[in-house]
C-alpha cells in the first residue's frame, strides 16, 4: 500500500522484441509479475511492413491536356511521385519509392547478358518522373502516348507492384488471346493453385 504523497510507480510498456516503449502503464503495486501481464495486455501487434499491391482494373481516358486520371485507390501510394515508362505494348507506372528495384533489375539483366546497355539507355530516355496533381492526374508525354497508342479509352490495371496503362483495344486483345477466355482461365488457375 502506498502512503499519501508517495508517487505512483510507472512501468513502461515494451512492444515486441525491439523493446520500443509505446507508452507507460501505472502500476500501483510496484514492479512485479503483473508487469509482464500488463505489457502483454496493452501491446498491440505492429502493422505489417511492406507495400500494398496494386490490383483491379479501371476504364479511364487521357484528356485533351494529355492527363491521365488515376483511380482513387492508387493515389495515396503515388503521392510522393512516380515513374512512367514503356513496357511491352503498354506503359508501366511505378511508385517513386519502389523504382530503385526496377533499375536494379535492368542492371542485373545487363550483368547477366539478358538485355543490352542500349536497351537500358532507351528505357531510361523514355521513362519520365511524374507527380500526380491534386485531382490525381499525371501528364503522359507525347512519346509514351504514341508508343502505347493511347488515343481513346484507356485501361488502368493493377499489376501487383506497378500499374499498367493499356490502350483499351490492346487490353481487349490481350484478354481475347487467353484460350477459352479469362473467366475460364481464372477458374482453372484457382483450382490448380487450390485457392
Amino acid at each position: 500500500m502506498l502512503l499519501p504523497g508517495t508517487p505512483v510507480p510507472v512501468a513502461p510498456c515494451h512492444v515486441g522484441a525491439s523493446g520500443v516503449i509505446s507508452h507507460e502503464v501505472e502500476n500501483p503495486g510496484g514492479p512485479g509479475p503483473q508487469d509482464e501481464a500488463a505489457a502483454a495486455a496493452v501491446a498491440a501487434p505492429a502493422r505489417p511492413q511492406g507495400g500494398r499491391w496494386f490490383m483491379g482494373s479501371y476504364e479511364h481516358s487521357v484528356d485533351e491536356k494529355n492527363r491521365l486520371v488515376l483511380p482513387s485507390t492508387y493515389r495515396g501510394r503515388l503521392a510522393d511521385g512516380a515513374y512512367l515508362g514503356p513496357l511491352d505494348a503498354y506503359l508501366g507506372l511505378w511508385p517513386a519509392e519502389g523504382f530503385g528495384a526496377v533499375i536494379q533489375r535492368w542492371e542485373d539483366g545487363i550483368g547477366l547478358g539478358i538485355v543490352s546497355e542500349e536497351a537500358y539507355d532507351a528505357f531510361s530516355a523514355a521513362t519520365y518522373e511524374v507527380q500526380p496533381d491534386a485531382q490525381g492526374r499525371v501528364v503522359v508525354p507525347r512519346s509514351l502516348r504514341t508508343f502505347a497508342e493511347l488515343d481513346g479509352p484507356v485501361m488502368v490495371v493493377g499489376a501487383r507492384q506497378r500499374i499498367a496503362v493499356w490502350a483499351r483495344g490492346r487490353w481487349d486483345q490481350r484478354m481475347d488471346s487467353i484460350p477459352e477466355g479469362p473467366d475460364t482461365a481464372l477458374r482453372q488457375a484457382a483450382r490448380d493453385l487450390r485457392l
